[in-house]
């Protein structure tokens, strides 16, 4: 295979993984808001407390998307769960409290609601998380040394 033909399948693996991200993304964040609009029309909850249970509900449907899907993290065993989730885990306390600071900061510019969630969530995935779970679920090479 040339240089060309490798940095052409090399795009197109990075073309597929954004396209994955962008579908796993779009349903976690569609729990999301659901579960905020539930809360806040349904349920009469104050947006700025309903903020942290919606991204609770995200974060779920991101693990799972993002371990299985995007990813495709090698190994169901017990071992890559249990190093896995604590990781993610780590990386999304990170992100729900730049999720909650943009939030916080949209709604304190009177800005709608629903348009702060997404465009702080937005700038949060670009910026932070998905840079970090791509270390979260990437398993590392194991060399073997000749003896």
């Amino acid at each position: 295979m040339t240089a060309e033909a490798s940095k052409l399948e090399r795009l197109k693996a990075r073309t597929r993984q954004f396209a994955a991200t962008v579908g796993v993304g779009g349903l976690a964040s569609a729990v999301d808001m659901l579960t905020l609009a539930m809360l806040v029309e349904w349920l009469h909850v104050r947006p700025q407390h309903a903020n942290v249970p919606a991204l609770l509900a995200g974060a779920a449907v991101q693990f799972i998307g993002c371990r299985h899907l995007l990813f495709r993290a090698d190994g169901s065993t017990e071992s890559s769960w249990r190093t896995q989730l604590p990781r993610f885990a780590l990386v999304e306390v990170g992100t729900l409290a730049l999720n909650a600071l943009a939030f916080e900061a949209l709604r304190r510019a009177s800005v709608p609601y629903p348009i702060a969630r997404l465009a702080g969530s937005a700038l949060v995935f670009a910026l932070f998380s998905y840079p970090l779970w791509k270390r979260v679920f990437t398993t590392p090479v194991r060399v073997s040394l000749p003896s």
